[in-house]
């Protein structure tokens, strides 16, 4: 399957293999005709001669074609060329939700309940719509794209209820981590099963490991189906107590005390409204000391980081100017009203002191330079400065 690269399908260009899975490769192409990036998944020739793996191949691309949800990968073609099956995909540019956790061991639980609710949301949309159920729920499937929107992929094992299932009965199918205690014992199947897969990547991304584990198949079936829930909070104190309750109702083991719909689970994830938590500094400050020297505390301390100051309210052109009013009484009494001292800084001069101590005398006793001045101190309305005006009265002068 390797020489496929450099090769072309239909019309399309296979430029280098991205991803390899149990029934083919996945390789990065590009759409001939209009230049598109897209991702190519071509069936294994071994495979190819398996009636029963080339009906899988063909039920999942036509399961993709069904759906539209922007939470789902999308798929654009569909053919058969040189005895290769194919079909063509949205190229998703992004890490899986398995090499985040794999790289960082768990996910910020806010980030995880955004994630969570669109998954639901996907889930919600194949269920309701087309009747689909995904039945393999990992995070090897979940995708993040450029702009960090989930993208659930790898329909293989998806089934429309109510199809003749091609599976062989009691066989386990997807991966048995994330198999919800009714896919253990190989019930009927519905949209509660891809439901408890959810809860236990949720489990996963906040806590950073799987709630069961085995050092066998048959002990990991049985702690799934019999062992009960460790709270993920045990291992993850700073865990939201509500987000740990919704992960243990999506894991319920009676799957009639899950939630019956995912948009159910989705609408709770979202109302938590949890936000990204704030780190603190790593400054290490000297512990204070005594008049002897002695030191008063011990040991390093950390301080948050400050506080950015909040910016002053914008002004606008159309905002109501409010003039300051003074009383015929106050104008022309002896002792003016009170005023505080302004202070303004200029870019050359860093302090400038501004005289505002008013006269004590009376009115008829200051010194009048001219009549102008004195009439301005009588009727002060009648007199205004270009300062003095509306700011509306700046912008648009009355013609005159």
């Amino acid at each position: 399957m390797n020489e496929l690269a450099g090769q072309s399908l239909g019309g399309y260009k296979l430029d280098e293999e991205i991803g390899r899975g149990s029934m083919g490769m996945v390789y990065r192409g590009r759409q001939i005709a209009l230049g598109r990036e897209v991702a190519i998944k071509v069936l294994s020739q071994a495979l190819a001669k398996d009636a029963s793996y080339v009906a899988r191949f063909i039920r999942e691309a036509q399961i993709i074609a069904g759906l539209n949800h922007p939470n789902i990968v999308q798929i654009f073609d569909a053919g058969q060329q040189n005895g290769l099956l194919y079909f063509v995909m949205e190229y998703v540019q992004g890490p899986t939700i398995a090499s985040l956790l794999q790289l960082d061991g768990t996910i910020p639980q806010y980030l995880a309940a955004e994630y969570g609710a669109q998954i639901a949301d996907a889930l919600d949309s194949a269920y309701r719509e087309r009747n689909v159920i995904h039945r393999d729920i990992k995070p090897e499937n979940l995708m993040l794209d450029r702009w960090g929107k989930i993208k659930v992929m790898d329909f293989g094992l998806a089934r429309a209820m109510g199809l003749q299932k091609i599976t062989v009965a009691r066989t386990l199918v997807g991966s048995i981590y994330y198999a919800s205690p009714e896919q253990v014992w190989g019930y009927t199947l519905d949209n509660r099963s891809d439901i408890y897969a959810l809860g236990v990547v949720l489990y996963e991304m906040v806590s950073g490991h799987r709630p069961f584990a085995g050092r066998s198949l048959p002990e990991l079936t049985q702690a799934i189906v019999n062992s009960p829930v460790r709270p993920p909070g045990s291992s993850t104190p700073e865990l939201s107590p509500e987000l740990e309750q919704i992960i243990l109702v999506a894991m319920a083991r009676d799957r009639n005390e899950r939630y019956e719909q995912a948009m159910l689970l989705s609408r709770d994830l979202r109302a938590l409204n949890l936000k990204p938590e704030t780190p603190l500094s790593k400054t290490v400050i000297k512990p204070p000391v005594n008049a002897n020297g002695q030191q008063i505390a011990r040991g390093k301390t950390t301080i948050e980081p400050p506080k950015r100051p909040k910016l002053p309210p914008p002004r606008y052109y159309d905002q109501k100017y409010t003039r300051p009013t003074i009383s015929k009484q106050a104008a022309h009494s002896h002792t003016p009203p009170e005023t505080q001292p302004v202070t303004r800084v200029s870019p050359s001069i860093k302090e400038q002191k501004i005289d505002t101590e008013a006269p004590t005398g009376p009115l008829e006793t200051l010194p009048q330079t001219n009549t102008e001045q004195q009439q301005r101190v009588q009727n002060p309305r009648k007199h205004k400065t270009a300062n003095q005006r509306p700011l509306w009265q700046k912008i648009f002068k009355s013609p005159r």
